[in-house]
């Protein structure tokens, strides 16, 4: 006789967070966290990072730069709460932080904030601001003290 214990439930989670760049695996992270608000009718959240420590010390003493790179991404975070809801998601806000990477400002600003239960990020973005899965999305792995998904689109 089997020891498993096969009675256990899977977690319907209540607030999803998110982390969103402009690239493929970013887009693929976005349509999985829909997927699962969805499936829990759970808060989508969805988290765009300015990464400061990515900046020239140039560009960050530019007020007028962090400005236009705040209001892009605010705008990218518009169009992609948009997209959510044309999906079919019904609970969804956006949310924007900034800190050195990404990885820390969404367990360390944003997971608190909001309350999350479920974070879920891209593998990598070689087109965003994360650098790759050894960098951000795997910190998120290793540090997130709630359940974490690493969404990876193979080609």
């Amino acid at each position: 006789m089997s020891k498993l214990n096969l009675n256990i439930e899977p977690t319907q989670f209540k607030n999803i967070v998110v982390g969103v760049d402009e690239s493929e695996q970013g887009y693929f992270a976005l349509a999985n966290a829909i997927h699962q608000a969805q499936e829990d009718d759970s808060n989508l959240i969805i988290a765009s990072v300015l990464e400061m420590g990515d900046l020239s010390t140039i560009d960050a003493l530019h007020l007028d730069f962090i400005k236009e790179k705040r209001a892009e991404i605010e705008a990218n975070l518009a169009d992609y709460k948009a997209y959510a809801e044309a999906q079919g998601a019904k609970h969804v806000t956006t949310i924007f932080a900034d800190g050195p990477k990404a990885g820390e400002a969404l367990l360390q600003s944003v997971v608190p904030k909001v309350n999350a239960d479920l974070i879920i990020v891209g593998a990598h973005s070689r087109d965003g601001f994360w650098e790759s899965l050894g960098s951000q999305a795997a910190y998120i792995a290793r540090h997130a003290k709630i359940s974490s998904m690493v969404a990876r689109r193979s080609n």
